[in-house]
């Protein structure tokens, strides 16, 4: 009786292992399952750092905006490398190196942060699979005056868009880009551009 019951038992354990037939197509059907899922989680991944940047650039400019009203003076957020000037536009200036805030108290003819100015927060360059560009009057800066306005340093008007957008392959046309759209009050909206290239132009419409 003893025996039978060890005999069961073994049998029992061999029985609920897995074969290596079996072993073998429970690997094949995991590698067509990864290979089906690795797309969709490529294209989550880059999706995921446009929502990222363009929520980053987007709470700047409001921030900077808030700022500029409850302080009274003019707050400018520019493109910036070293975290502590403002980059010329004819040195290729992008948002995707970072950003700087500053109260910009003495106006030249291009943002700059002069002596005695504080720069408030920066921003880091972005994934360098981003391309994150504006239009002709928000190449370099965007600026607000004191009532809110987003006004150039020479004080016209600053309607335009940045334009925030991946490369990434995983992504179509119609989902790799947003942008940040600035009326002459400041207020700001995200849009979803449709039929963008994968080459990220930069937006040409205020």
């Amino acid at each position: 009786m003893t025996q039978l019951k060890r005999s069961l038992s073994l049998l029992v354990r061999r029985e609920s292992g897995f074969t290596l037939v079996e072993l073998m197509v429970t690997l094949a059907i995991m590698a067509i399952l990864a290979t089906l899922a690795a797309p969709s989680f490529l294209q989550t991944i880059a999706s995921n750092r446009v929502t990222t940047a363009t929520n980053d650039l987007y709470t700047s400019l409001v921030q900077a905006r808030s700022d500029a009203v409850r302080q009274g003076r003019r707050v400018t957020v520019c493109v910036s490398s070293n975290g502590t000037s403002c980059d010329a536009v004819s040195a290729g200036a992008t948002w995707n190196v970072g950003w700087i805030s500053f109260t910009d108290t003495t106006r030249t003819t291009a943002p700059s942060v002069d002596t005695g100015e504080t720069v408030s927060y920066h921003v880091q360059a972005v994934d360098d699979a981003l391309s994150l560009r504006g239009n002709a009057s928000t190449t370099n800066y965007v600026s607000f005056a004191p009532d809110g306005q987003a006004k150039t340093i020479n004080g016209a008007f600053q309607a335009g868009r940045i334009r925030i957008c991946s490369r990434n392959a995983s992504l179509s046309n119609n989902t790799r880009a947003r942008e940040i759209v600035i009326s002459i009050s400041g207020r700001m909206v995200i849009e979803k551009p449709t039929g963008i290239a994968s080459t990220c132009p930069a937006p040409t419409a205020a």
